[in-house]
């Protein structure tokens, strides 16, 4: 078992080391103003072996009867497996483990092996007010796996990881909650005919189903398949009132959707178990690829926006980079002042003005080849140069690889971190300016921002920033720093969240997210299926 502080906050796996590649470090030190001396050593190693203050507070004879449900080689209060089930992959939760804090660990970990477990653990959790937080994959980015009032964290990926069964009539699969992205992409692909589950978001490999269920996920393809809470057709769910279980129809008019009550909730309510999910024929030899760069970013919005309203058939990957972030992957890819580079500029393509579009169409060979057919149309009218599918599949290549370069980045002291946002077309231009403002407002500030989760309405903004830390006054200087960044989304009329989820991170912010009626349905809800408040206290505020 590993036992240190880095082994937790790593992204992947812990023993791999991720190197700055040398043209990222040539840019940290012009844009940053840093040296070989901050690249020597790293900030914050966080190589101490873990020893927790807090000591479990479970009574032997509660942990005796959690041992009697699960076995006692499925209960632990060993300090590593508490303290690596105290937090997920939030930046401030990452800060907090490189200085050697963890303010809530859970008391024990516990790995229920089927929903028989979850059954018997939640009646006692719930009759000794033991608070209970359900874990995943250790992706979420909001503060959701950390226990905040102690007690279990109910691991459900050692045993509950499973495909269950697939309806090839109904075209679905049933899935337990602790199976991760890939082990169930590889299944469905595999099955007989060849399926996809179509949801790809970047943590897809280290994200599971339940997760991306009760966050309200989004992966790359969304723009064609949807968001989580699109492909999801009914759940089981043990909350302390009783199972929930919903039914498969592909659509009904029984009154409120249950469904879209558990989808969102975070485990506030109760554990998912099971659930049922939309799969579609895996046909990659179909996919149809292009690109286009486009002058500035106001056509490229325009030109997007068109085409989700023009009828005619929607990309699965659609995607904007912004000046900022196309200059930033001209640097990386090494094309910035290349002979292509000067080309697009005498072209009236300029660097930080012109923008990167990327497009997938997924499905029939005839379908993918007639929608990317009318986007080239689309974005030719809005003086858009095609690139080809070139940059479109190379920027899939790196995908997933991008995530690992925060922890790189943290050791030389750059501050890392994203937020993302969903804005009506109409706000879109008037937030990815204010915002942009905020951040740049920072010194040596990088601020890179994306579309890539597109509507008829509307569209997702999803800012990444680089700054250096500041050395000595990291945690008040970020919680600072990020409560203005939420603040001016909201005051520009963006949601605090699109698809990475609530938590206790964005919680304080939802009285102003919703209004006054809402905020106590949700409450009056909590108060009927968790009347004791043992279901992960604190998220979404509850």
């Amino acid at each position: 078992m590993y036992g240190n502080y880095r082994h937790i906050f790593k992204w992947g796996d812990p023993s791999h080391e991720e190197q700055l590649k040398d043209h990222v470090v040539h840019f940290a030190k012009e844009h940053f103003g840093m040296t070989d001396a901050d690249f020597a050593n790293k900030h914050l190693p966080g190589f101490d072996t873990i020893t927790l203050k807090k000591r479990p507070r479970l009574s032997k004879a509660s942990l005796g009867a959690l041992k009697k449900i699960v076995g006692a080689e499925n209960v632990s209060t060993e300090d590593f497996e508490r303290a690596y089930h105290s937090a997920g992959k939030f930046y401030l939760e990452l800060l907090k483990l490189r200085l050697g804090v963890i303010d809530n660990p859970p008391d024990a970990v516990v790995y229920p092996r089927d929903e028989k477990d979850v059954i018997a653990i939640v009646r006692l959790c719930n009759a000794k007010r033991i608070p209970i937080t359900p874990f995943g994959g250790h992706s979420s980015v909001t503060r959701g796996v950390e226990p905040v009032k102690g007690g279990i964290s109910l691991d459900l990926t050692r045993h509950m990881n499973a495909v269950i069964r697939v309806n090839e009539i109904n075209s679905t699969v049933t899935v337990q909650p602790g199976m991760f992205g890939p082990a169930l992409e590889e299944f469905l692909n595999r099955y007989k005919a060849g399926y996809t589950c179509g949801h790809f978001p970047q943590s897809f490999e280290f994200s599971t189903v339940g997760g991306w269920a009760v966050t309200r996920g989004a992966g790359q393809a969304s723009t064609g398949y949807g968001k989580i809470e699109d492909m999801v057709l009914s759940m089981r769910t043990v909350t302390p009132a009783g199972i929930i279980e919903t039914k498969d129809y592909p659509a009904a008019a029984i009154g409120p959707d249950i469904d879209q009550i558990i989808i969102g909730s975070e485990g506030a309510y109760g554990v998912v178990t099971e659930i049922t999910m939309k799969i579609r024929t895996y046909r990659p030899q179909n996919t149809s690829h292009t690109s286009f760069v486009f002058k500035d970013f106001k056509s490229a919005v325009t030109a997007m926006r068109t085409v989700m309203q023009a009828e005619f058939g929607k990309p699965h990957l659609f995607r904007i980079s912004d000046p900022e972030e196309t200059e930033m992957a001209f640097r990386m890819g090494g094309k910035h002042g290349g002979l292509g580079d000067k080309v697009l500029s005498l072209l009236g393509y300029k660097p930080m003005q012109r923008c990167l579009m990327f497009v997938s169409v997924e499905g029939d060979a005839n379908y993918t080849k007639f929608v990317v057919g009318k986007i080239k149309d689309v974005a030719s009218d809005f003086g858009a140069l095609c690139t080809g599918a070139g940059p479109t599949k190379k920027w899939l290549e790196q995908r997933y690889s991008s995530a690992y370069l925060r922890d790189p980045l943290m050791d030389a002291g750059i501050l890392a971190d994203t937020l993302e946002t969903s804005v009506s077309w109409e706000n879109l231009n008037q937030l990815w300016s204010e915002v942009r403002d905020y951040i740049k407002a920072r010194p040596k500030t990088v601020c890179m921002v994306h579309l890539s989760h597109i509507y008829e309405n509307g569209a997702n903004l999803y800012f990444t920033f680089l700054t250096p830390m500041n050395k000595g006054d990291e945690v008040r200087d970020f919680v600072q720093f990020h409560k203005g960044i939420v603040d001016t989304v909201h005051a520009n009329h963006g949601s605090i969240s699109h698809h990475h989820g609530v938590g206790k991170m964005l919680a304080p912010w939802m009285p102003k997210e919703h209004d006054t009626a809402s905020i106590e349905l949700m409450r009056a809800i909590k108060k009927h299926l968790d009347p004791k408040g043992i279901m992960n206290p604190g998220t979404l505020g509850l």
